[in-house]
């Protein structure tokens, strides 16, 4: 699986689903079944240039009108919460990747970080420590000159507001690191070999998609990038998108009935048959782009 898109985005290859095309927009209002007012949606990128980094004030309105800020993880993180963190990256027992490797194949790791990457021994070590599902997100933000995160900015804009996550940080990271440490370790060192880390093309055409606010066309890219190296492409899908995004309607729901909210999740959720925006209208609500 090309995991390098997996925090980024958190995220069709030839999915097709009889549904109508969404209208380009990153900014979504829900109402109406039994919301107590207007909330708003909006799609992020996780990670992106500050150059290319856009808020609207139509977007810093609907952040500012709502009651609460809903995200897919509660960024206020509590101590045990960073320690559980720390805990899920790392290999297991003091372990770093030198043991799952032969010693030609951790040379070759260990140039691609110092002298493609230009990183220094301290970064090598760290990363040498760190299961390789978060050292392949962790490279791909390396590439990003200036970064910018959408939800660190809500974060701030609603720093006095209540604020709320739909999945816990372990609940996440567990759904990222499922895949076996070996399976991890073989898949990111053939990802190197490949060049398949060089993520500025793969970035920059996934940074247009966003800019033109093409959620499908968000949505396609995300599951493509997902799926294209693994037998079992419904089985991720469904692991990275459907599943939580359905576990997430219920909590909105309930959430809804008594706060307006600004929900901000990454933008590869909410199109697709299973999309947030669809669920959400199967639920019974209404779902306009907030032109």
């Amino acid at each position: 699986m090309k995991s390098n898109f997996l925090f980024v985005l958190i995220f069709v290859q030839s999915f097709s689903f009889a549904q109508e095309k969404l209208e380009n927009s990153l900014l979504w209002k829900v109402y109406g079944k039994n919301a107590k007012d207007t909330s708003f949606l909006y799609g992020t990128i996780h990670i992106i240039d500050k150059k290319d980094f856009i808020l609207t004030s139509r977007t810093e309105k609907a952040l500012k009108k709502s009651e609460a800020l809903v995200m897919e993880v509660n960024m206020n993180f509590s101590n045990e919460e960073r320690q559980d963190m720390a805990k899920q990256a790392m290999y297991p027992s003091g372990k770093t990747i030198k043991d799952y490797l032969s010693a030609e194949d951790y040379k070759y790791f260990e140039s691609y970080l110092t002298d493609t990457l230009k990183l220094g021994s301290l970064k090598l070590k760290i990363y040498s420590m760190m299961k390789p599902i978060f050292v392949e997100s962790m490279i791909m933000t390396e590439q990003i000159s200036d970064k910018q995160s959408y939800e660190e900015t809500f974060q701030k804009l609603a720093k006095k507001k209540p604020q709320f996550g739909l999945e816990t940080i372990s609940q996440q990271m567990s759904i990222l690191n499922s895949e076996s440490v070996e399976v991890q370790v073989e898949q990111m060192i053939q990802h190197i070999k490949e060049g398949k880390l060089n993520g500025v093309k793969e970035m920059n055409k996934l940074v247009d998609l966003y800019k033109n606010q093409d959620l499908q066309g968000l949505y396609d890219y995300i599951v493509q990038s997902m799926t294209d190296e693994t037998d079992n492409p419904e089985e991720v899908k469904d692991r990275m998108l459907d599943n939580r995004n359905q576990k997430w309607i219920g909590t909105l729901s309930e959430m809804m009935k008594d706060k307006t909210l600004f929900i901000a999740v990454g933008a590869g959720h909410l199109a697709g048959e299973e999309g947030v925006i669809n669920l959400l209208r199967k639920e019974g609500y209404k779902v306009e782009p907030a032109f």
